[in-house]
């Protein structure tokens, strides 16, 4: 009988889903009032809601409630677009936050990825990015700071591929990339707003210029409805 509790919700909701009367960014009734509409218990309906996040059709945002999930980005590495560009191309609203920048010491494990000696100063950056207000990425980077003098002053809020070519005529060169579907750890979870171990997508990037130097290292936490990987090969 419960089975049928929770596919009855799920049913309701993803109906309403599918025909837009509950639209993107749409917040849905509380988890009371879906139980007091079904006559169900609050632990039945949090299964059904979270069954219907699986799904990737609505989201929960930390002390919020539940909302309709909007459209997934596409995002095609090979491109070598900015996030500001193929965000914007297709339609949504880009926008950056820094939540923390240092200049610090490459740790072993950094200089070793980067092919510099430890203790090399390096930038690192940590930002949250959105998609129509709403938080969809964590990156924590790390510049090379020798080829971009004076960086560490510049608003780093900006797309940094705009900034490489603007202000030090660099563009990045070769990319190296590496995808895995995991569970978000606590702190990407924090800054995202939503409970830690729901399920995301981590990506990490080697960006070079001038053959093999490495100029930035990047390990970015998406939320796992929010992006559409798609690769393009063409002989």
């Amino acid at each position: 009988m419960a089975d049928t509790h929770y596919r009855h919700i799920q049913e309701h909701f993803s109906y309403l889903i599918r025909k837009n009367v509950l639209q993107a960014g749409g917040k849905l009734p509380s988890e009371r009032e879906i139980g007091e509409q079904f006559n169900l218990t609050r632990v039945t309906v949090r299964q059904a809601l979270q069954n219907l996040e699986a799904e990737g059709l609505i989201y929960r945002e930390n002390r919020k409630g539940w909302f309709v999930t909007p459209p997934a980005v596409t995002y095609n590495p090979a491109a070598q677009l900015s996030f500001n560009l193929y965000v914007s191309e297709q339609g949504f609203a880009p926008s950056t936050e820094k939540i923390e920048q240092v200049v610090e010491p490459a740790s072993l494990k950094i200089a070793q990825k980067m092919g510099i000696k430890k203790g090399s100063p390096v930038l690192f950056l940590h930002r949250r990015r959105f998609i129509d207000k709403r938080p969809v990425l964590i990156e924590r980077m790390y510049i090379n700071i020798a080829y971009l003098p004076g960086i560490e002053d510049e608003d780093l809020t900006q797309s940094l591929s705009q900034l490489l070519k603007n202000k030090y005529d660099l563009c990045y060169r070769d990319m190296d990339l590496s995808f895995k579907s995991t569970s978000l750890p606590e702190e990407a979870a924090k800054d995202l707003g939503i409970a830690s171990g729901q399920p995301g997508l981590h990506v990490e990037r080697v960006n070079y210029i001038n053959g093999n130097q490495v100029l930035e290292l990047d390990y970015e936490f998406w939320r796992h409805d929010a992006v559409n990987i798609a690769i393009e090969v063409r002989e």
